[in-house]
C-alpha cells in the first residue's frame, strides 16, 4: 500500500508540475496602445477619453450615425450661431480634468484608471469587470481577447500608461512593469506590440534598457518613431487646416463601414464649421494640451525649434522644452543604433507602416493620414502625389528592390529597412482592417517563420491594402506584389485584380496602362465579394508603369470608378518569387453571375 501511495503520490506531483513547466514556454505579450487609448481618471470617475455616447448626448445627437443624419444635423447647427459657444463650453468641460501645468504637470491627479502587471493581463480585466477599459478590445483588432485565444489569458498583458507625461518617465514604468509582468508569469523574456505612439515609449525603453534582454520579438505598428508633422501642425498658431475627403475616409474604416462619406465635404468646408473648429482650437484644445510634453516629444526635431517658438514660453515652459529637446537628441537621434543594440541583445524588432494618402492637415506628404512616412520608417519620399523620376535610384545600395513598386518610397536608407514592411492604401492603426495586415503582424509576433522581409511570398515588403473600403487591389502572380519580374522566355504573366468589399458585388470595366510598357489582355468580368479575376498581361522591358482599373458597384452600374496602381516591371527582384501559373479563372458566365448576385442582394433586403 505504502508503495502504491508513493506511486500515486509521484504521478500528481509530476503531472501537477507540467502546467508550470509549459506556462514558463510561452513568451507573454505586452500590447502598448497609443494616444487616448489609456482611460484617465479622476477620483475615480472616468474623465478621459469621453465615452462616445456621452459626446453624442452632450451635443444632442443619437447613437444612430449615419452620413445623412450627420449632415442634417450640421445643416441644423449652422442655422444657429450660438451653437458654437455651447459646443465651445461642452468641449472645454470635457477637456478641464486632462489639464497640464506649465511644466508639463498635470492640474490634477489624474491616473490610468489600472495600472501594474498584477492587474492589466486578460485574465485580471476580466476576473476585475474591466473588459471595458481595454484599448481596442472586442472587434477583429489583433486585442487581448485574440492573443489569449493563442497564449492564454494569464500571459496578455496590456500596459496602462499616462499618454500626456514625458516618455522618458513612462519608459521606466514599462521597465518595472516588464519585470514584473516576467515575476507574474515564470517567464525569461516578453514580446511587445506597440501602436502609434505607443513606440515612442517601447522605442526609448528600448534605447536605456535593452541590455537587460528583456524582449524577444518586438513590433512596431504604424509608428510615430520619428515624430510627426501632424503634431507640428496642429502647434501652430491661427487656423488648422484640415483635408475633410481623407478624414471622412478615414472614419469609414474607423467605423470599419463600407460607407462613403465624402459627400460631406461640402457641407464642412465652410466657414461657420471652420471657425467652429477655430474656437475649439484656440479656446477648448489648446489651453488644455499646450503644455503637454508627450505632445511636443511628437514634434519632429527638425520642426520643434520654431513651434516651440512660436507657442512655448522659454521660462514658464522651460521643462518641457528641455523634456522634449533630451527626448529627441535620445531615442529619436538613435533609432537605427537603439534596434541594432536591441537586436545584439536578443530582439527581433520589426516595423509595419503605411502610406498613400495625404495628412489630414494637408501638408502634402506620403503618410498613413497621421503620420508621415519619413518618419514612421525613416524612408526618403517623394513629393506628394508625384513618384521618383526614371533616373533616381535608391539612396543605399543595398541589392535590394527598396523603391516601392510604384516610385513614391525609397527605404534603403531606412530606419530598419530589412524587417519593415509597407501598406500602400492602409490608414493608420488600421491593422485588423486589411486581412494581409493583421496576418502579418501575427505572423511576426507568434512564429519565426518570417527571417525579414525578403524572405516570404505570402507577406513581401510592399503590400498593396486589402481593407474593404480599398475597393480593389491588384498583383502579379510570380512576385504577389506590384513588382513584375520579368522571366527568360516568358512571353505572358499573370495580375490578379481582387474585388475586396465584403458586401458589394463589382463589375470590372477596362484595365488600361499608361504608357504601354505592359499589354493587357482584358475583357470585362463580374466579381462578387472577395473574388478574384485572373488577367493576362505582357512585358518586355524594365520599366515604370500606372495601371488604372475602370469599375463599378453593382448596384449602381452607371458610376464607373477608376483606381490607379503603380507598378514597376523588373529583371531582378530581391523578395520571394513562385511559378507564374494561370489557374482557373470565374467559370460562369456573365450574365448568370450577374442574375445570381442580383438575387443574393434581394433576398438579403428581404
Amino acid at each position: 500500500m505504502k508503495k502504491v501511495l508513493a506511486f500515486v503520490l509521484a504521478f500528481v506531483v509530476a503531472f501537477a508540475a507540467i502546467p508550470f513547466a509549459s506556462a514558463a514556454e510561452v513568451t507573454p505579450l505586452i500590447m502598448v496602445s497609443g494616444f487616448g487609448a489609456t482611460t484617465l481618471v479622476l477620483n475615480g470617475e472616468a474623465v478621459f477619453p469621453p465615452s462616445g455616447n456621452t459626446i453624442l448626448k452632450a451635443v444632442g445627437i443619437d447613437e444612430n450615425l449615419t452620413p445623412e443624419k450627420i449632415k442634417s444635423e450640421l445643416e441644423i447647427w449652422m442655422q444657429d450661431e450660438g451653437y458654437v459657444v455651447q459646443l465651445a463650453a461642452i468641449v472645454s468641460r470635457i477637456m478641464e480634468p486632462i489639464r497640464l501645468n506649465p511644466d508639463g504637470t498635470s492640474a490634477y491627479d489624474v491616473k490610468p484608471i489600472i495600472s501594474g502587471a498584477e492587474n492589466t493581463s486578460f485574465a485580471d480585466f476580466k476576473e476585475n469587470d474591466m473588459l471595458d477599459y481595454i484599448p481596442y478590445t472586442g472587434s477583429e483588432f489583433l486585442d487581448m481577447e485574440s492573443v489569449a485565444e493563442r497564449i492564454g489569458d494569464e500571459n496578455v498583458f496590456n500596459f496602462m500608461y499616462d499618454w500626456r507625461m514625458d516618455y522618458d518617465v513612462v519608459a521606466d514604468e514599462f521597465k518595472e512593469y516588464i519585470e514584473d509582468v516576467l515575476e507574474l508569469t515564470g517567464a525569461e523574456k516578453v514580446s511587445i506590440y506597440s501602436v502609434s505612439q505607443g513606440c515612442l515609449v517601447v522605442g526609448q525603453y528600448l534605447y536605456k534598457y535593452s541590455e537587460d534582454e528583456l524582449t524577444d520579438k518586438v513590433v512596431f505598428d504604424t509608428p510615430v518613431l520619428g515624430g510627426a508633422t501632424f503634431v507640428a501642425d496642429l502647434f501652430t498658431p491661427g487656423r488648422t487646416l484640415l483635408d475633410f475627403p481623407v478624414i471622412l475616409s478615414l472614419l469609414s474604416d474607423i467605423l470599419h463601414a463600407e460607407m462613403d462619406f465624402t459627400g460631406l465635404t461640402p457641407v464642412l468646408e465652410t466657414d461657420f464649421i471652420l471657425g467652429a473648429i477655430d474656437i475649439g482650437k484656440l479656446q477648448c484644445i489648446m489651453p488644455v494640451v499646450l503644455p503637454c510634453i508627450a505632445f511636443w516629444q511628437l514634434v519632429p526635431p527638425e520642426l520643434f525649434d520654431e513651434r516651440a517658438a512660436e507657442m512655448l514660453d522659454s521660462e514658464e515652459n522651460a521643462a518641457v522644452i528641455r523634456a522634449s529637446k533630451a527626448f529627441h537628441k535620445d531615442f529619436m537621434g538613435n533609432i537605427t543604433e537603439t534596434f541594432k543594440k536591441a537586436t545584439e541583445h536578443g530582439s527581433t524588432i520589426s516595423i509595419k507602416a503605411c502610406t498613400g494618402f495625404d495628412l489630414v492637415t494637408t501638408t502634402d506628404v506620403y503618410s498613413d493620414a497621421i503620420v508621415d512616412m519619413q518618419y514612421s520608417c525613416g524612408a526618403i519620399c517623394a513629393p506628394f502625389g508625384e513618384s521618383f523620376s526614371d533616373n533616381y535610384v535608391q539612396a543605399v545600395d543595398n541589392g535590394k528592390n527598396s523603391i516601392s513598386p510604384d516610385r513614391t518610397i525609397d527605404l534603403s536608407a531606412g530606419y530598419w529597412p530589412d524587417r519593415t514592411w509597407v501598406f500602400n492604401g492602409l490608414y493608420h492603426g488600421q491593422v485588423e482592417w486589411c486581412r494581409k495586415s493583421l496576418a502579418l503582424v501575427e505572423e511576426l509576433l507568434f512564429t519565426d517563420n518570417i527571417k525579414d522581409a525578403y524572405s516570404s511570398y505570402e507577406f513581401p515588403q510592399f503590400i498593396e491594402s486589402h481593407s474593404p473600403t480599398s475597393d480593389i487591389a491588384i498583383g502579379f502572380v510570380n512576385t504577389n506584389t506590384t513588382f513584375l519580374l520579368l522571366e527568360d522566355s516568358r512571353e505572358e504573366y499573370t495580375m490578379t485584380v481582387q474585388n475586396l468589399s465584403k458586401e458589394n458585388s463589382i463589375i470590372i470595366n477596362g484595365i488600361e496602362s499608361s504608357n504601354g510598357a505592359v499589354d493587357v489582355d482584358f475583357k470585362k468580368a463580374l466579381l462578387l465579394p472577395g473574388e478574384t479575376v485572373n488577367v493576362t498581361v505582357s512585358a518586355n522591358d524594365v520599366a515604370s508603369e500606372r495601371i488604372t482599373v475602370e469599375y463599378a458597384d453593382l448596384k449602381n452600374i452607371t458610376e464607373s470608378v477608376e483606381k490607379t496602381f503603380g507598378i514597376s516591371v523588373v529583371d531582378t527582384y530581391s523578395g520571394v518569387t513562385e511559378k507564374d501559373e494561370m489557374k482557373g479563372n470565374i467559370w460562369m458566365p456573365f450574365i448568370f453571375r450577374y442574375v445570381l448576385s442580383f438575387l443574393k442582394d434581394f433576398f438579403n433586403m428581404i
